[in-house]
């Protein structure tokens, strides 16, 4: 997917002023943000699936975004 946009940009850092997409693990995010364990990870893991892309939008034309994320979904 990554491979395929053309205005999103793969990255870790996120609030730049262009389009930024970025994959983490489910196990990255539950150590990094959720902090969810025993009943609550399961939980997660039953409404969940595996791993998770962070998209923080920028200040490109919102139909080329829309154009760019619908030609790789």
């Amino acid at each position: 997917m990554i491979d395929k946009l053309r205005i999103v940009h793969y990255a870790v850092s996120l609030g730049h002023h262009r389009s930024l997409i970025f994959w983490m693990g489910t196990e990255a995010l539950m150590q990094s943000s959720f902090r969810l364990e025993g009943v609550q990870l399961a939980r997660y893991g039953n409404c969940a699936v595996d791993d998770v892309f962070r998209l923080s939008v920028g200040l490109e034309d919102p139909e080329d975004l829309i154009a760019d994320l619908a030609q790789v979904l």
